[in-house]
């Protein structure tokens, strides 16, 4: 486990009585280096007063605006898995849940019992009505909340995490069987799934279940080095190691707490030797003052050391100028960018919450990534993450790949070591290899 410092722990009362969930409560206690007796046992009659001394509603908040942050809080929890007349049950005797917005929804559900173990992305909403060239699928969720501090991301003060893996795994079996069709299914978005390992014991559990199925495959997506204990697991190639990437004053001066770009390529180097596929995702691209020649210098470290199966892209988003001031210190930038984004937000631009950069300057930096990896590694494929239509089609010639048909780190479809060329969909945008084309027409 990182050395991480959380302010105060909790469990709840249904988690604290269920054995498996306290033995991994205690080795979780030990990892932090802290004695068991300083678990707060608590009841759903607690949560509210404990929610709002610690101000949890509030977590809604890029952690840059947030002066004084420290590690967070560390709630203890399990999975209630309530039916629908339970859920509603709930709601109408715990009035604070309806006062979240955003993450803090989904954090209050998920610290009385009942967050979704996994959500789906709609692809025909996401392309029809966002503009995202991306697929549908599903993601794994256990944990609500990170130890990280980037200074862009909304997870911070407090953390919670499921303990019941057992039960969520035949759950996750369950969501599989559903859906024949994704082959690659993502862990975990919500919070980092490595920090807390191998204590917590779900990255291992998963590495081992996947390992038995014949044509499913799961991805642990982190921002952290922590991957010692995965090296001697008989993976069998069915889990894939996913990283977001960033430069290397990124990585120290805004994502603060996690690993930096050269710790991060090193755990890479060492997921690859012990044969994981190993993936990058360089996300957010935050464009700081020399932008450029940080890009270069990470992707030649990154093809020094491994060859990864993909990479992808997306830029930095924000809500607002005054919002991107706020989270982090502007001498990092160029002043002509914050004057580019002062006056984009004056003419109406930043409509789009995801995509509040100008598309010609998000080209620009994508344009230059791109050709950068055609001359370390043209054989490597890359791709645009969540990015629009229009964005997509001017980089077509550049990426060789189309926003219809592509290979990415998330993909429901992307098995390990696919090559471009080689995706198809059906109307619902539920992706699928297709083995019989080559290609097929950009969407």
């Amino acid at each position: 486990m990182k050395p991480f410092k959380p302010q105060e722990f909790f469990a709840t009362r249904w988690t604290w009585e269920d054995e498996r969930c306290q033995r991994r409560i205690v080795r979780m206690m030990e990892g932090f280096g802290r004695p068991l007796g300083d678990v707060q046992v608590v009841d759903e009659s607690d949560l509210d007063g404990i929610i709002r001394r610690k101000n949890w509603l509030d977590v809604w908040q890029r952690q840059g605006t947030v002066a004084g942050t420290r590690d967070p809080d560390m709630v203890f929890n399990s999975f209630r898995w309530y039916g629908a007349d339970e859920l509603k049950a709930l709601h109408e005797r715990v009035p604070i849940l309806q006062e979240g917005k955003g993450f803090a929804s989904s954090l209050l559900h998920a610290l009385f019992g009942y967050p979704t173990f996994h959500h789906f992305e709609d692809g025909n909403r996401k392309r029809r009505v966002r503009d995202d060239c991306c697929w549908a699928l599903h993601d794994l969720h256990t944990g609500w909340g990170c130890f990280h501090k980037c200074e862009y991301c909304p997870r911070g003060r407090v953390a919670t995490i499921m303990l019941d893996i057992e039960e969520w795994l035949e759950r996750v079996d369950g969501l599989l069987e559903a859906n024949p069709w994704q082959k690659v299914i993502r862990f975990d978005t919500e919070t980092d799934c490595l920090v807390l390992e191998p204590e917590y014991g779900a990255c291992v559990d998963l590495v081992n279940h996947f390992a038995r199925k014949d044509d499913r495959y799961i991805i642990l997506f982190s921002k952290s080095d922590n991957v010692d204990f995965l090296l001697d697991l008989d993976h069998r190639g069915h889990t894939i190691m996913l990283w977001t990437l960033s430069t290397p004053t990124v990585s120290r001066a805004i994502e603060v707490d996690t690993a930096t770009t050269e710790q991060r390529v090193e755990a890479a180097r060492k997921c690859q030797a012990a044969g994981y596929p190993v993936r990058f995702k360089f996300k957010p691209i935050v464009p700081i003052r020399n932008w450029r020649e940080e890009a270069t210098r990470t992707l030649e470290m990154l093809f020094e050391a491994v060859e990864p199966d993909n990479l992808s892209m997306e830029m930095l988003f924000f809500s607002s100028v005054d919002e991107l001031t706020s989270m982090f210190d502007m001498s990092l930038f160029e002043p002509d960018f914050v004057q580019m984004m002062r006056e984009h937000e004056a003419a109406g631009g930043m409509a789009d919450p995801y995509k509040v950069i100008p598309p010609d300057f998000r080209v620009e930096v994508y344009e230059y990534y791109a050709r950068e990896v055609q001359r370390l590694s043209p054989q490597t494929p890359l791709s645009l993450c969540a990015e629009s239509h229009a964005v997509w089609q001017k980089m077509v010639p550049l990426l060789g790949q189309t926003p219809g048909n592509f290979v990415c780190n998330c993909g429901p479809a992307c098995i390990p070591y696919l090559k471009s060329g080689t995706i198809a969909y059906a109307e619902d945008f539920k992706p699928f290899v297709d083995t019989t084309h080559p290609s097929t027409p950009p969407a």
